[in-house]
């Protein structure tokens, strides 16, 4: 089905204007019509019978335009005449075709054909029949010139000549217009792709934010400007390499990304906001005093410390200065944030516990329970004193009763909470976690030295534990007092799946598992260490 309009292939204008030269030139009423009978130019008319006899008559301008659109419809590829009895006039239509289908019709009209002439009779009968003066109707007939069959002919054949030159016009308007649309869409394509690359040549792909070349160029171009108050800002992400090394690079990404939201929703329109490369990123505050530097910086490092889509603390050093032009250049000035970025970069290290935060984190997601950790510590601690170990060494295995699940921090979030059933699949993750954790542990100094208990603390006496499947004493001391420990506070303490057991019950299964999981020889001790405590008032519960 043809889709084109006549306008796609020719002016419009144009083309009245030819319809105008022709029907004065031909004498005869020509239009141009599209194949449904609808303009698409207005009427050429010669002599006025239409305009004054026909159109004010209901009667005659229906019947005559409904004789017109069916002569459009009806029309094929030969050119046909048509005569309107109603009216006593004959006309005729050339079809334009456009790739073998029809996409306009010039239409000959108020044709006075000498073949079908009539008598005055006659057309006085047909002015009563469509109610028109009598008179009236005569004079505007016979104002039409009466054209002969030849002549008429001689008229549609040029017509039928001007319909072929339009319809090559309109196939070489058509291809131009098809050649001009694909110039124009790699035109838009190009500038696309241009536009692309100059936002890849000054933006950084990971956060979005402008990138150091940017920054260097934005910089170069402020340090000219002495007239204007200018602040810079250095900024440094925390604790990225520890994400890289824990988490992965993936989470160090997110790292980066949560921080440039922050920093890139808080500023203003008119500053520049980077990241130059690694966990840097830099502000150039134009017209912008200290105090409100200074508070920019209050404001990121404060939507930070509230964001806890992390496993890792979201926290960013940030130091400010405003340029003093007149003793420093804008580097200098740079240097001046940058010094004081550090300084604040050291006073977070020793505030923020990374460790602590990461158990935060798993108590909010109910991996673990707080209460049970605790209590974990402290029985452990106790026992270990117990056993005649020295108050150091008491404190590292407590130290490691606390954080020994603490690589649980790398299972998904959808981990199911502990104490319902799990997929194999979750079974295998949950038994990476003391690896995970090991490997967390050696990131920092205060828990370095109980890595090892951590990897060892799920160890069974009888080998089937995970995860080096050790067995007796090849399990370290330390590790078999924190299997022993860890699993009486958990069975005695309510948890998330509800029950628990009775301290009773609790002895009766460490006895009972004596020689499989536990060391025989620890878990005796234990259970006198318990009466023990039983006796002495005091309690593992708390």
């Amino acid at each position: 089905m043809n889709t084109h309009h006549f306008s796609d292939i020719s002016s419009i204008d144009s083309l009245q204007e030819l319809t105008d030269s022709l029907a004065a030139a031909l004498e005869v009423s020509i239009c141009i019509r599209m194949p449904d009978g609808t303009h698409v130019t207005g009427d050429s008319r010669f002599g006025s019978f239409y305009h004054d006899v026909l159109e004010p008559s209901s009667a005659g301008s229906t019947i005559y335009d409904q004789f017109i659109s069916e002569l459009c419809v009806c029309c094929g590829a030969v050119p046909c005449i048509r005569y309107c009895h109603s009216v006593g006039l004959a006309a005729a239509a050339v079809k334009i075709l456009i790739e073998d289908a029809p996409i306009a019709t010039i239409v000959v009209e108020d044709i006075r054909l000498k073949e079908n002439s009539v008598s005055d009779d006659r057309y006085r009968e047909i002015a009563r029949s469509l109610q028109i003066d009598e008179k009236q109707y005569l004079a505007g007939i016979h104002g039409l010139p009466l054209i002969t069959g030849i002549r008429l002919q001689h008229i549609l054949n040029l017509l039928s000549l001007l319909a072929g030159k339009l319809c090559q016009l309109g196939r070489m308007n058509l291809n131009l217009k098809t050649a001009i649309n694909s110039l124009e869409d790699q035109e838009s394509l190009y500038q696309q792709e241009r536009n692309a690359l100059e936002a890849r040549a000054e933006r950084d792909s990971m956060t979005g934010l402008f990138n150091r070349r940017k920054f260097e160029e934005a910089a170069a171009a402020y340090a000219l400007q002495k007239e204007r108050t200018i602040c810079m800002i250095s900024a440094d992400a925390n604790f990225l390499k520890l994400t890289n090394d824990i988490f992965g690079h993936e989470a160090g990404d997110m790292l980066l990304q949560a921080i440039a939201k922050i920093m890139k929703d808080l500023s203003k329109s008119d500053w520049l906001v980077a990241r130059c490369g690694g966990d840097e990123f830099r502000v150039i505050l134009p017209d912008t005093k200290l105090e409100t530097a200074l508070d920019y910086c209050r404001r990121v490092a404060r939507n930070c410390r509230h964001d806890k889509s992390l496993t890792l603390p979201l926290s960013v050093a940030l130091g400010a200065a405003e340029w003093n032009s007149e003793t420093e250049t804008l580097q200098d000035c740079f240097s001046r944030a940058d010094a004081k970025m550090y300084q604040n970069k050291t006073a977070l290290k020793h505030e923020l516990r990374i460790p602590d935060y990461i158990l935060n984190r798993l108590y909010d997601r109910q991996i673990l329970n707080k209460e049970v950790v605790t209590c974990t510590a402290e029985v452990t601690y106790r026992f270990a004193r117990h056993l005649g170990f020295t108050k150091e060494h008491a404190k590292e295995i407590s130290l490691a009763a606390r954080y020994q699940d603490i690589g649980m921090a790398k299972l998904p979030e959808s981990f199911v909470i502990r104490g319902q059933s799990r997929t194999e699949e979750e079974t295998t993750q949950m038994h990476m976690h003391v690896t995970h954790g090991y490997t967390m542990a050696r990131q920092f100094d205060e828990l370095y030295k109980i890595a090892d208990i951590i990897l060892y603390s799920h160890e069974s006496w009888n080998g089937k534990g995970y995860p080096g499947g050790l067995t007796g004493e090849h399990i370290p001391i330390e590790a078999r007092i924190l299997r022993i420990t860890s699993d009486y506070v958990y069975r005695t303490h309510p948890t998330i799946r509800g029950g628990y057991y009775t301290a009773e019950e609790a002895r009766q299964k460490m006895e009972a598992d004596s020689g499989v999981l536990y060391d025989p020889k620890l878990s005796s001790l234990f259970l006198d260490y318990l009466a023990a405590a039983e006796s002495a008032g005091d309690s593992t519960r708390e």
